[in-house]
C-alpha cells in the first residue's frame, strides 16, 4: 500500500512540474508517465484513469495542503477583530506560502496560473471551486470594513490584488526558473511587507471616479 502510495503521489508531482513548465495541452500521459520513472506504463491511467483525472487530484492536494487550512486561520483571525494588514497578511498567506515554503511550490504556482488563463472550462471551475470560499469571504470582510468605499470600486481594487496574486507570483517563478534566483528567508519577508504595503495603500486610496447611484 505504501508503494503504491509513493508511486502516486510521484506521478502526481511530476505531472503538476511538467503541466506547468510545458502547459496543459503538450503534457501527455505516456510522458508524464516516462518522468516519474515507472516501469508499469499503466501506471497513470491506474492511478487517475485519465487527464482529467489527474488535474483533479493535483487541484484536489492543493486544496488540502493549503486552501482549506487557509480557509480556517481566516475564519478564526476575524473572530479577533484584527486589523486591515492582520487581514490581507492571513488572507495573502496561502499564495506566500505555496511560492516560498514548499518545495514544489514553484511548480503549483505555474500549474494554477496555466488553469487559470487556460481554454479548458472545467479545469478553471474546478480550481476556483477550492478558492472561492477563502476569497468571498476576504471580499465580505473589506466590504464591512471599507464601508465608505463604494462598491464597484472595493471589487475592482480586490480584483487589482488578486491579479497581483496571480500574474505577479507566476512572473516571478519564471525568473526563478530563468536566472535561477534563489529566494531568501529576508528577501521573501521584505517582499510580502512591501506587498502588504501596497495593498493597504491601495484600498484605503480616495475614489476618483463618480459614485453612480
Amino acid at each position: 500500500m505504501i508503494k503504491t502510495e509513493d508511486t502516486r503521489h510521484r506521478i502526481l508531482m511530476t505531472a503538476m512540474a511538467m503541466f506547468s513548465e510545458d502547459g496543459i495541452d503538450a503534457v501527455t500521459l505516456r510522458s508524464i508517465n516516462t518522468a516519474a520513472g515507472c516501469s508499469n506504463t499503466g501506471a497513470v491511467h491506474y492511478h487517475f484513469c485519465n487527464k482529467d483525472g489527474l488535474i483533479q487530484a493535483i487541484i484536489d492536494f492543493l486544496q488540502k495542503k493549503i486552501w482549506q487550512p487557509a480557509f480556517a486561520e481566516l475564519n478564526v483571525l476575524l473572530s479577533q477583530d484584527p486589523s486591515l494588514r492582520e487581514i490581507l497578511e492571513t488572507a495573502l498567506w496561502p499564495d506566500r506560502r505555496i511560492l516560498f515554503e514548499e518545495r514544489w511550490g514553484v511548480d503549483a504556482t505555474s500549474f494554477c496560473f496555466e488553469i487559470s488563463t487556460g481554454s479548458h472550462e472545467n479545469y478553471r471551475s474546478a480550481l476556483k471551486k477550492i478558492y472561492a470560499p477563502h476569497f468571498d469571504l476576504l471580499y465580505e470582510t473589506l466590504n464591512k470594513r471599507l464601508k465608505d468605499l463604494p462598491e464597484a470600486a472595493l471589487k475592482q481594487r480586490v480584483k487589482f490584488l488578486f491579479s497581483e496574486v496571480m500574474v505577479g507570483h507566476w512572473a516571478r517563478t519564471r525568473v526563478q526558473r530563468t536566472l535561477l534566483i534563489e529566494w531568501s528567508k529576508v528577501s521573501q519577508e521584505i517582499y510580502f511587507n512591501d506587498y502588504i504595503d501596497f495593498a493597504i495603500g491601495g484600498l484605503l486610496a480616495p475614489c476618483s471616479n463618480p459614485v453612480k447611484n
